[in-house]
């Protein structure tokens, strides 16, 4: 981890606050599509701090340092000299039209779930999907991507790999789709991906509730306030 993310509460929040800002401004000067704006930017407002400081650590973004450099991000990113900045990275990092081809995969999938026609199981899709489209991320997702590169397509395939894994899909082509689990399933990278995943879950509190019982010695004290309780009780009644 790094070393330099935030340790304190109040620097934690000046910096989730930048951050927030600065994606919004990137995706407002981006040039996707008006609903992927409409869907993405508003995105940033409403995940928790715990997720958006959990998916900075996750990438190691020091988000408190960058705030401190350049406190006015968001506002510079509207300039023309910051539009063109924010262009410039995102080309970079093929973002444009890797956002256009996972919007048209997601569709994709969601089609096949409804019509049943999915030819993998719907966690492993998501799973699959996320990890492509998440492979700039990391390293281990770089080379993830070059691996599930070769079992799609080929190598020497033009596509982006989003859509050679929506060609494997919509041909219900199983056995691409499961040589592609086995080297995601355990590997460093699918490990990574779930954590994500398991994080977004919690968020849309779609995760398994977790219990924790402490077992402890029973003291005057607390019979007391159970005592109390039923009488509360009882006598509301």
């Amino acid at each position: 981890m790094n070393d330099d993310l935030p340790t304190s509460n109040s620097e934690r929040e000046t910096g989730l606050t930048w951050l927030r800002g600065a994606l919004t401004s990137a995706v407002e000067v981006a040039s996707f599509s008006y609903q992927q704006k409409k869907k993405t930017a508003p995105l940033f407002q409403r995940l928790p701090d715990w997720l958006m400081a959990k998916w900075a650590e996750s990438l190691n973004i020091d988000y408190a340092s960058w705030c401190n450099a350049c406190p006015e991000m968001a506002e510079k990113a509207k300039s023309e000299t910051g539009r063109n900045l924010a262009q410039q990275y995102l080309e970079a990092h093929n973002a444009v039209p890797s956002g256009f081809c996972l919007s048209q995969l997601c569709r994709s999938v969601l089609k096949h779930a409804r019509e049943g026609r999915l030819p993998i199981d719907g966690d492993m899709a998501v799973s699959q999907v996320c990890a492509l489209a998440w492979a700039g991320c990391t390293e281990a997702g770089t080379e993830f991507a070059g691996k599930a590169r070769k079992i799609l397509s080929g190598s020497e395939s033009p596509n982006h790999v989003l859509i050679d894994y929506q060609i494997a899909l919509e041909r219900g082509d199983k056995d691409k789709l499961e040589r592609l689990n086995a080297i995601l399933t355990g590997g460093r990278y699918g490990e990574w991906v779930d954590a994500r995943l398991d994080e977004v879950k919690r968020y849309l509190g779609r995760d398994y509730p977790i219990f924790r019982i402490n077992s402890v010695e029973r003291t005057p004290q607390w019979d007391a306030f159970w005592e109390n309780m039923i009488k509360e009780v009882m006598t509301d009644e």
